[in-house]
């Protein structure tokens, strides 16, 4: 291949995928008002819990990078009692879930279920797990994808 097909194929496949990427017509994203089911059985709207900034984690039991950041997100919720945790669990039941935390010795508040995932596509979720950070009007004003440090969610609770 050329020089120039080097230089010019990755700016290519980069401009494709930002275009590609779904978002709301003003281009920004926002919380999506959308039905899930509580650990209760109750259901909520992700908009609920909109007021405060929110972190929303989205996680499965099964998920390694999400057992492993689990405690630290839970410890940094602790901390920050000014911004709303949440976490979506996606594929799994209440059973798995409960099953989850006796495993590792936690109690996850806040917890959210989409055992069919259908919040995927409106949150953008293409793999586990991914951490949204909103602030309290519910505008997305951060995404990180894969497992979270210490440090890096340090860093982005500064920007609430």
């Amino acid at each position: 291949m050329s020089r120039w097909m080097w230089v010019a194929l990755p700016l290519v496949v980069s401009a494709g995928f930002l275009l590609l990427q779904p978002r709301a017509e003003s281009g920004v994203e926002v919380l999506p008002s959308l039905t899930v089911k509580q650990m209760d059985g109750q259901t909520a709207k992700l908009t609920d819990f909109k007021g405060k900034p929110l972190v929303l984690n989205a996680w499965a039991t099964w998920c390694g990078p999400c057992r492993r950041e689990m405690p630290l997100l839970l410890k940094a919720a602790k901390a920050n009692p000014e911004v709303r945790f949440v976490f979506l669990n996606i594929s799994d039941g209440p059973e798995a879930v409960r099953a989850f935390e006796n495993e590792l010795g936690l109690k996850i508040p806040n917890v959210l279920l989409d055992p069919e995932a259908k919040l995927s596509d409106p949150l953008r979720i293409q793999g586990l797990p991914v951490t949204l950070f909103y602030d309290a009007e519910g505008t997305l004003v951060n995404r990180h994808i894969g497992e979270i440090s210490a440090a890096e969610l340090a860093e982005l609770l500064k920007a609430f």
